[in-house]
């Protein structure tokens, strides 16, 4: 590494916002307090309490309360009704609990009783830990065995709204949470101490940076490293051997590490974990997260649910990947799409051969020497997929489900798993088949697309093409964009109020949506108050001010036996619908007569 490399990383002018960014003075960082679980509660616990010093009386208490009716899983809760009736209530005699031990010896995070009206609100925290055996039912029966009279309202708190073993407990999550602070700063600046304000603001922004990640910053750390690559990897092993070494040296480059050391950290943490974090979304949306997996930062792993049978399979080595004979996993190709790879691995060499053979019957080629007995591993499978923009979580997500759930690889993990379970495995001829139409059929839909939007002068960065999903903008949308402001979080690919994209959905059918996206809360509430002035039907939570996407148009056409120039003409009926055009010339209106004043 050259003094050179060190004088080009400080200038880079991406790199200087970074690190204003992460080295913005925190006293809870300082105190990491974002990895405890068990500090969150206590403030947590603080705020909850309309009693203590924080001067907000019951306000944090009624709002977690009020966004458990916000939360669309909660309304089949048998509990449901009983919220709307305690929140006719003051709730300042309510008194906040920790750590309450239970009869088995096991402690509730969080209680909050109220002996007026009678109720208890009990809450389980969970950060880093998981669901213990029973654990949600033995603190509800406990409580409920201690307070007979009383209502008791179960909240399972977690950081995206994961399901409770028991459906007595409502759902909370953290974003929630991050919202009522982002409230409460807005509204009780002048009525906070400072030191409770700062306090506040401090510990929202560990919840902006620790559980929802700004993706602006992420994105800045992918440019920073993918620009300056070997300088950020060797400035990152230097520092490792320094601090173990506890070596110091003189000179600019010791200086330049000191200076910027949470900086490069970041860098090299996050920089790398754009595959990682898109995984992680693929993980929820497609298993919700119950599926043996590692999100490795540039090979994510994971083994399919079908084949779970191979852990009756000893291994040769212990430590591959999961501990299993097979695995699948992403990765970016030389030609930057994305890859899914299934391979065997070092497997007991008897089970290991039938499983090989097994697989060269269904038309996998299986090299020769991957049957000798000292083989370790072996790659049957692999597709690779087109990825527009790789700094785009959406995208990436979408192209992992899109790889995982082809009928090809669909049609792999129901073969393996036949063979796993000794059963008789699907043909071969129906693989090849399935594969072949499938691929003609999306590339036609692509194509067709493509001649589609250069018939309507639409230019390539206007669009967008990419897997199953297709998606485009007209200049009325930039207008707006250009009075609006960019969305307030990461969406599309453009970022603008208003985006036209196609699903193309199995079997041949046409998804097609006109959809608003999460601009600035009060520019958005007063573009749908004017919207549904005009008559244009929306959902009504599209009015809510934590509403984010909102259609305000949707068709479905089916496309089976079409050939590509039928394609096209289809593209022209979805976007000459009267209703649609009607929608669109009413968005005209609202513009030039409420939008374009805008400064």
């Amino acid at each position: 590494m050259e003094i050179r490399d060190l004088f080009e990383l400080e200038n880079d002018k991406t790199f200087q916002q970074l690190n204003q960014q992460v080295n913005s003075f925190n006293t809870l960082k300082i105190l990491r307090l974002e990895n405890h679980e068990i500090r969150h509660s206590n403030i947590l616990a603080w705020l909850l309490n309309p009693k203590e010093n924080h001067s907000l009386g019951d306000y944090f208490l009624r709002k977690m309360i009020e966004h458990l009716v916000l939360i669309d899983e909660n309304g089949s809760n048998s509990r449901y009704e009983s919220i709307g009736k305690i929140l006719n209530h003051s709730l300042i005699e309510s008194h906040v609990y920790r750590e309450v031990r239970t009869d088995k010896n096991r402690f509730i995070d969080l209680l909050i009783v109220n002996p007026k009206l009678k109720y208890i609100f009990l809450i389980e925290n969970k950060l880093y830990s998981t669901e213990s055996k029973n654990q949600l039912n033995d603190y509800l029966n406990f409580i409920q065995c201690e307070f007979t009279d009383f209502e008791v309202i179960p909240i399972y708190l977690t950081l995206d709204g994961e399901e409770p073993s028991n459906n007595e407990y409502f759902i909370q999550t953290y974003e929630r949470v991050e919202m009522i602070l982002d409230t409460i700063l807005m509204l009780y600046k002048d009525q906070l101490s400072d030191n409770v304000y700062k306090f506040i603001e401090d510990y929202n922004q560990i919840l902006k940076e620790k559980f929802y990640p700004n993706q602006d910053q992420i994105f800045q750390a992918v440019d920073i490293y993918r620009n300056h690559k070997q300088t950020i990897d060797e400035l990152v092993g230097q520092m490792a051997l320094e601090n173990k070494q506890l070596k110091m040296e003189l000179g600019y480059q010791f200086e330049f590490k000191m200076k910027y050391k949470n900086t490069i950290d970041y860098i090299y943490n996050h920089g790398q974990n754009i595959l990682s974090y898109s995984f992680e979304q693929f993980i929820h949306q497609q298993f919700n997260g119950e599926v043996l997996y590692n999100a490795h930062p540039t090979t994510p792993y994971l083994l399919p649910p079908e084949w779970e049978a191979i852990s009756k399979i000893p291994l040769r080595e212990p430590n591959y990947w999961l501990g299993k004979g097979l695995i699948t996993w992403f990765e970016q190709s030389n030609d930057r799409r994305l890859r899914l790879i299934a391979e065997i691995g070092p497997m007991e060499y008897f089970r290991r051969l039938i499983l090989l053979e097994q697989l060269e019957k269904l038309g996998f080629k299986i090299r020769q020497d991957s049957k000798l007995e000292k083989a370790r591993y072996t790659r049957f499978f692999s597709e690779k997929m087109d990825v527009n923009k790789w700094d785009d979580m959406a995208e990436l997500t979408q192209v992992m489900m899109d790889l995982y759930n082809s009928p090809e690889f669909t049609l792999l993990r129901k073969q393996i798993a036949a063979i796993l379970n000794n059963r008789n495995p699907v043909e071969n001829e129906v693989s090849q088949l399935l594969k072949t139409d499938t691929i003609d059929r999306t590339n036609m839909v692509h194509i067709a697309f493509k001649k589609w939007m250069e018939s309507k002068n639409i230019p390539e960065n206007h669009y967008r093409v990419s897997s199953r999903l297709l998606s485009f903008k007209i200049p009325l949308f930039d207008a707006f964009k250009e009075k609006l402001g960019e969305t307030r979080e990461k969406w599309w690919w453009d970022n603008g109020p208003f985006l036209f994209w196609m699903r193309l959905d199995p079997p041949d059918s046409l998804y097609f949506t006109l959809e608003i996206g999460p601009i600035e809360i009060d520019k958005r509430v007063q573009l749908m108050e004017s919207i549904k002035e005009r008559g244009i039907k929306f959902n009504k939570k599209g009015l809510r001010q934590e509403a984010k996407f909102t259609h305000i148009h949707t068709e479905t056409i089916s496309i089976k036996g079409l050939n590509e120039s039928e394609i096209i003409e289809k593209f022209n009926a979805l976007y000459g619908n009267k209703k649609l055009q009607n929608i669109l010339e009413k968005l005209q209106i609202i513009y030039e007569e409420t939008f374009s004043k805008l400064e």
